[in-house]
């Protein structure tokens, strides 16, 4: 696939304070690409170094080929960071406005996008908006035009439910449809999981890992928790049973890792050795608990 946007290095830094710390990220052609990371982890910076907004202290972004300069290739890029548009203005004005700075004469685009978002017949001004009607003329914002690329920060902050999933089918599409490629950022890894193809995991200013949807549930995995009155017993009555299983011993309860497609054997081996059996039940790590454990022992602050 295509590279369309390349990050090395990017670190930026407000006095002591290192906001960034030489993020070196790839977005390919085709990505929805879910940065992942808590409040205050970075995830605001790198968008705005990347579009401008933000002058980063050292290293590079790459946008495309790289052909026509940076600051042109970033024209280019449909982007969302904080909605903002004339408190005056209702919805329809507000996008049409956007069309003529733009430059963006394609008819029937802003009724396509206010349809999309859910805010056609609306009337009412920006400064009338809830959170979420905000969020939502943002997002057609970052669509006008049909840009290959659309940077969306905190998409569904102030979304209800409904809202939520609305805004999830508008990604799904656009990026069907129209092989729009997105770079979305979220503190909520469940809802990106529903839609992003990689992720990206940032912490402190450091991304710590990128990783495809499917390797990230590869890396949770899935295990059977086994409660006795003897762990150690247990241990060797599985060993002697199964081989050599993948387990982990934590006092009485026992952690199998493999072989889970026979607890029936594994029940029947522990009673026939005597052993108390009081829990045996299926567990696999969810993608929050996976993301805590990648942070590992990180402080806020």
């Amino acid at each position: 696939m295509d590279i369309l946007l390349q990050t090395h290095d990017l670190t930026k830094r407000y006095g002591d304070f290192t906001a960034l710390g030489g993020v070196s990220l790839t977005l390919r052609q085709g990505d929805i690409y879910g940065l992942v990371g808590r409040n205050g982890a970075g995830k605001t910076t790198f968008f705005k170094c990347v579009m401008g907004l933000a002058k980063p202290t050292s290293g590079e972004v790459r946008i495309g080929g790289g052909h026509h300069g940076l600051n042109a290739a970033r024209r280019q890029i449909g982007f969302m960071i904080s909605p903002s548009f004339f408190p005056y203005l209702g919805p329809r004005q507000s996008l049409e406005y956007l069309c003529h700075v733009k430059g963006v004469r394609a008819k029937g685009e802003v009724d396509r996008l206010l349809e999309l978002v859910g805010l056609a017949g609306v009337k009412k001004p920006f400064k009338a908006f809830s959170l979420g009607m905000k969020q939502r003329l943002g997002i057609a914002g970052s669509l006008l035009g049909r840009p290959p690329i659309v940077v969306l920060d905190e998409p569904i902050n102030g979304l209800d439910p409904q809202g939520i999933a609305d805004m999830r089918e508008v990604i799904l599409r656009e990026n069907s449809d129209n092989g729009t490629t997105f770079i979305i950022s979220s503190h909520i890894l469940s809802e990106l999981d529903l839609v992003a193809t990689r992720f990206g995991f940032i912490e402190q200013g450091d991304l710590m890992q990128e990783v495809t949807h499917a390797d990230l549930h590869e890396l949770t995995k899935k295990s059977l928790v086994i409660e006795v009155d003897d762990g150690q017993k247990a241990a060797a009555a599985l060993k002697a049973c199964l081989g050599d299983p993948d387990l982990i011993l934590d006092g009485n309860r026992v952690i199998l890792e493999s072989h889970l497609d026979c607890p029936d054997v594994i029940a029947s081996t522990l009673v026939h050795a005597g052993l108390g059996l009081y829990r045996l039940a299926p567990q696999e790590t969810t993608l929050e608990e996976y993301f805590i454990r990648l942070i590992g022992g990180r402080q806020d602050g």
